[in-house]
């Protein structure tokens, strides 16, 4: 792990240090907007303190890839009926639901100029706003996009975002319906490999040579389901996600049987 990644899981444990300390005063404690990387670790170090059960994950939508923790008081282990399911809104057990609860805004642009992820994003922090405050931004078309945060940030971005890349846009709330996207599109990847070990796996999606790959490994540069991993001879299993610095994001759907030369047959979707 490097410095900068020992930096950051510090920070976040110091972090889940005063959540455990609020929730056993007795209030819901709730987390900013966790990475996928964060929350699996958070999950880790909640399992290791023995409140695993005292938490749930929501970033206003199944599915979200930002998620808030709330962590609840164990004394709402003694009251089910109070309980949130796993991967439902857990709003109801919120004492202050107009500030923290999880909700959404709808930035729509005035229909003359395409607007993309990065723009949404770069003008959104441009505002003053840490990523952190912000979930997941669902790009719904050209022209239109879905942030989710918190309540008091929506407030904040209906009075001072006006204009995303230069372009006027106008915010409104809204909440997911059946028309709403995640807004990821994929590329269908389908390839052989000598084996399910990373070094193989990262050439044949990058299309990178093996020794180029297992470098990219060795350096740092890849993440397997959103963690550092060095160790070029590391089996895999579908489904996995692979994030490949300088070459984008991948999903491992499956190892399909061998060809008649004993290679794998693998399927994989890259993130576009």
């Amino acid at each position: 792990m490097s410095d900068r990644s020992r930096e950051a899981s510090g920070l976040l444990e110091a972090r889940l240090n005063d959540h455990l300390a609020r929730a056993g005063r007795g209030s819901v404690a709730v987390s900013r907007f966790l990475t996928p990387g964060e929350r699996r670790q958070a999950e880790r170090w909640l399992t290791a303190h023995g409140v695993r059960a005292q938490a749930r994950f929501w970033g206003g939508y199944s599915g979200a890839e930002r998620q808030c923790l709330f962590l609840l008081p164990d004394f709402y282990l003694d009251m089910p009926e109070l309980m949130p399911a796993e991967g439902e809104n857990p709003a109801g057990t919120i004492p202050d639901p107009e500030a923290d609860a999880v909700t959404a805004v709808r930035i729509r642009g005035s229909g003359f100029r395409v607007l993309a992820h990065r723009d949404y994003l770069g003008s959104l922090l441009g505002l003053g706003l840490e990523r952190d405050a912000l979930g997941d931004i669902a790009v719904q078309n050209e022209h239109e996009a879905v942030v989710f945060c918190t309540r008091r940030i929506a407030a904040f971005l209906l009075s001072n975002l006006q204009k995303v890349a230069s372009d006027p846009v106008r915010c409104e709330e809204y909440t997911p319906d059946a028309r709403f996207t995640d807004g990821r599109s994929y590329r269908p990847i389908a390839d052989t490999v000598a084996s399910p070990r990373l070094d193989c796996v990262v050439a044949a999606l990058t299309n990178l040579s093996r020794e180029e790959a297992q470098r990219a490994v060795r350096t740092g540069l890849v993440e397997v389901d959103f963690e550092p991993e060095d160790r070029v001879d590391r089996i895999l299993s579908a489904p996995a996600t692979l994030s490949v610095r300088g070459h984008g994001r991948y999903i491992l759907r499956a190892f399909e049987g061998e060809t008649r030369r004993g290679r794998l047959r693998l399927r994989a979707d890259q993130l576009v």
